[in-house]
């Protein structure tokens, strides 16, 4: 199952020279937002046209938790509407949301031990039907990253069950939906653990031209060593798969990870945010046969989380320290500087949290505290970006 850490509180780097020099007209706003009195496990978010997010969240209750969702009123998240949509026993991974070219939204999780996908009828998604990818009962507790083909169909991950007489246990497949409402589909393995080892924190990126790239931690055996790893399907059709290491933990529980981008010239690009081992991990081949690695230039005590492409294929990612939410923009396509904005808060560590852009480049944060397992978001109280974000 999924793998999280509490990350250390600390206070972040200030980057000399180039403070604040990417967001001069954004002041970034932290608020709480009201999800009753349960505990949360997860939380996952897409921007919409407007820059509104779209947050889906689980509660973390034995044998009765939740997948909601909040509809955010502004960039800020300052108000909202709470939208519940279904409920499991336990959610042993993050749900998957995306945002369809109508302004739709669509979503994965679990489900009973089974895979459910829901395709929202209206732009709120007030209302909804689903369709149930693998049924209920078969031990498929996974996260479920989702993202749009070019036809605008989605394709999303999750780790099949590892039972006994599984024909795959605990294998990473990629499912890929033939429709809007994925009713059809075709599903591809891209990954198979090996002997005693399992796979876990996934994340999924499509190409312009279709190609998918998914990223996963592999387990060294039944040890609580990890090996980052990289996968990516030939082609559209995933034709034929390549598996690469990319990273190599020291050993103990492996951080939370994400790849977020392919740049244009079709290059993954994935981010590695141990504190021993904070780089940008730069393939230099499709399949990532060859990568380099470049220090973030952020303090080691930070946390980043994320990754998405600004213009010229600009890296930024979410940034969290003690008591503080933010954001860092890249100053170049290699990271070699940055300027970081962010919002005070009460929080010294966070137990999950997600990173996106809006259609002009903006910021937007969401995260659990993992004192308090209560819901935050952050984003840009003003209309535009300027520099970095435009």
């Amino acid at each position: 199952m999924p793998i999280r850490i509490r990350m250390l509180a600390a206070s972040m780097l200030a980057v000399s020279g180039v403070a604040q020099a990417a967001f001069p007209t954004c002041t970034f706003v932290n608020h709480a937002i009201d999800t009753g009195t349960d505990n949360l496990g997860y939380v996952r978010m897409a921007a919409r046209a407007d820059g509104r997010p779209l947050l889906v969240y689980t509660t973390d209750i034995h044998n009765a938790s939740t997948l909601n969702l909040f509809d955010c009123d502004d960039a800020t998240c300052a108000t909202g509407q709470l939208i519940p949509l279904d409920a499991s026993t336990n959610y042993f991974g993050s749900p998957g949301i995306v945002i369809r070219g109508d302004g739709r939204p669509a979503l994965t999780a679990s489900w009973y031990g089974g895979v459910r996908y829901y395709d929202c009828q209206n732009t709120a998604c007030t209302s909804f039907v689903y369709n149930d990818i693998r049924p209920m009962g078969t031990g498929t507790l996974s996260d479920m990253p989702i993202a749009l083909q070019p036809n605008g169909n989605p394709a999303f991950l999750y780790i099949d069950a590892n039972l006994m007489g599984s024909p795959r246990p605990g294998y990473l497949i990629a499912h890929f939906c033939g429709d809007a409402g994925c009713t059809t589909g075709s599903e591809q393995t891209l990954a198979v653990p090996a002997m005693q080892s399992m796979l876990a924190n996934l994340s999924l990126a499509i190409d312009a031209d279709g190609t998918a790239v998914a990223t996963y931690l592999a387990s060294m055996g039944s040890s609580n060593s990890y090996t980052y790893e990289l996968a990516r399907c030939a082609d559209a059709a995933c034709s034929s798969v390549t598996n690469e290491p990319i990273s190599t933990l020291v050993g103990g529980t492996p951080p939370y990870r994400t790849i977020g981008a392919i740049r244009s010239n079709h290059l993954p690009l994935a981010l590695d945010p141990q504190g021993a081992n904070m780089t940008m991990l730069d393939c230099t081949t499709g399949s990532c046969t060859a990568f380099t690695a470049r220090p973030l230039p952020v303090s080691a005590a930070s946390q980043p989380v994320g990754l998405q492409l600004l213009a010229n294929d600009v890296p930024a990612f979410a940034l969290f320290g003690a008591g503080s939410a933010g954001a860092f923009a890249c100053a170049n396509a290699t990271c070699t500087s940055g300027a970081s904005l962010s919002a005070s808060n009460g929080t010294q560590s966070i137990l999950d949290a997600d990173f996106a852009l809006d259609a002009t480049r903006r910021p937007l944060i969401a995260y659990i505290d993992f004192d308090t397992r209560k819901l935050s978001a952050a984003g840009c109280s003003d209309t535009l970006f300027a520099d970095g974000f435009e």
